[in-house]
Parts: structure tokens; C-alpha cells; sequence
């Protein structure tokens, strides 16, 4: 890990003549959105890549988006688990505003509107959530399985306060894992979709990235609990690419 001048880690990957540097954020942390957005402003990067995929970058950009879908084609097409893990997310963020007044996912935010100005390519790189909500599903014997849907359902109207012990696991920086805390607790196999298999994909996501378009110095914001993960997948990557496409379905 590379010593920073900003308090949020750096690591960086050489991967033939390319660059990846890994910014660990907090989700919670404007010093983190601060730090994002100097980063990309040095010019440094000529690409920028975020812990985000498509359904969470559309609920970013448009919060609305949700509410104008239609809930019949949602379940004929088979998003169900995209939009109720996507309402689990936005009730916990709004919990978070609500009891802290902090603004969930502000670095990414940022990424966005910096790489939208500076018209920089801007890469999706995180598995998408319905499929981690259905490899989560899978992961925990049948008779466990109905209690994750409800708790979800229950997660999004609850009003009950967030704990600190929650706010201290968010500045590790992953969103999804503190949603699903409550689940991982009760079954550890859950750490392997929630956090590891999504190490692999977006590592997957960031190699191909740099085979396709060949950035010199491609800057990837993510949740600071995944450095080392994805860290390792990326090295892992330059020695024998393994095939993570089972990991996204």
C-alpha cells in the first residue's frame, strides 16, 4: 500500500503499460468525496472507474428512477431482487441523512459529475446488485431464506436509529455489506457474495478495462474494505486470468 497524502488509502497495480490506483473510500466520509475529486482534477487520469453498477448509477443519477418503473415488467423481466435490494440501500441512506446528516455514496457522486465535466471516461464496475441480492439468496440454507426478503421489506419502512457500530463499519466503506450486516452475522458463508465474489468481478472489470480501452493511469474508486481484495484478484489476474463470468449471474 503506497503512503498517501490524503488520510484515505492508495494502492497501485502496474498490468503491462497501464496503471490502476485504487482509492479506498468511506461511504460516509466527505473527506473521501474531497479527496476524489482532487484526485481526478490533477489530470493524472485519463480514466476513471467506481464501485457502482448500472442499477445503482441510475438510482444515483435519477433517485426518482425507482418510482417511475414499471413494478409488472419489473417481475416479467426478472428485476425483483434488483429493485428490492435497491430500496433496502435507499432506505438505509436515508436513515443515514435522516439521523446524521450524511450523504451516502458522495465520493461517487463526485466521480460522476468530475468525469462528466472533464469528459473522461467513466466505467461501472461492481457486479450488479439484484444478482449479488440473488447469490446472497443462494448462499443460506432454504429455511433461512424467506427471512432476508422480509428483512428487507422491514429495512425499508423501519425508523429504528442506526448504530455507531454501523457508521464505524461504513468508514471500511462498503454499502452493501452494512445493509446485509444483520444477515452476514447470523451466516458467514454471506462474506463470500457480498465482499469477495464482488472483489473478483470488479477486478475482473478493471482488467478488461485495461485490455480493451488501454488507459495509462485508470483511477478506481471503491469502498476501502475492498482494496486488498481487489488488490490481490488484480495480481492474481497478470499471471492467469481466471474466468469470473460465473460470478455475475
Amino acid at each position: 500500500m503506497e503512503p498517501s497524502t490524503h488520510d484515505e488509502p492508495i494502492v497501485s497495480v502496474t498490468l503491462g503499460d497501464s496503471k490502476v490506483t485504487l482509492l479506498g473510500t468511506a461511504h460516509v466520509s466527505k473527506k473521501s468525496a474531497d479527496t476524489v475529486a482532487e484526485m481526478i482534477d490533477s489530470g493524472d487520469y485519463d480514466a476513471v472507474a467506481i464501485e457502482l453498477c448500472e442499477s445503482r448509477h441510475t438510482t444515483l443519477k435519477d433517485p426518482d428512477s425507482l418510482a417511475k418503473m414499471d413494478l409488472f415488467k419489473v417481475v416479467r423481466e426478472g428485476k425483483a431482487p434488483m429493485v428490492m435490494a435497491s430500496l433496502a440501500l435507499g432506505a438505509f441512506q436515508q436513515r443515514l441523512a435522516d439521523q446524521f446528516g450524511i450523504e451516502p455514496g458522495a465520493e461517487m457522486r463526485v466521480a460522476m459529475q468530475k468525469t462528466d465535466d472533464l469528459k473522461l471516461p467513466l466505467h461501472l464496475i461492481d457486479r450488479e446488485v439484484g444478482t449479488t441480492l440473488k447469490r446472497v439468496y443462494r448462499a443460506v440454507p432454504w429455511w433461512q431464506r424467506m427471512s432476508i426478503f422480509s428483512g428487507l421489506i422491514a429495512s425499508a419502512i423501519t425508523h429504528e436509529k442506526i448504530e455507531e457500530k454501523d457508521i464505524e463499519r461504513l468508514k471500511e466503506g462498503d454499502m452493501l455489506e452494512s445493509t446485509f450486516q444483520e444477515f452476514a452475522q447470523q451466516n458467514p458463508n454471506l462474506y463470500v457474495p457480498l465482499i469477495d465474489e464482488r472483489d473478483e468481478v470488479m477486478a475482473s472489470h478493471l482488467y478488461e478495462i485495461l485490455q480493451n480501452e488501454k488507459p495509462k493511469n485508470l483511477l478506481a474508486v471503491v469502498g476501502a474494505g475492498h482494496l486488498q481484495g481487489i488488490e490481490n484478484h488484480l495480481n492474481q489476474l497478470q499471471i492467469n486470468k481466471p474466468s469470473s463470468e460465473n460470478l455475475k449471474a
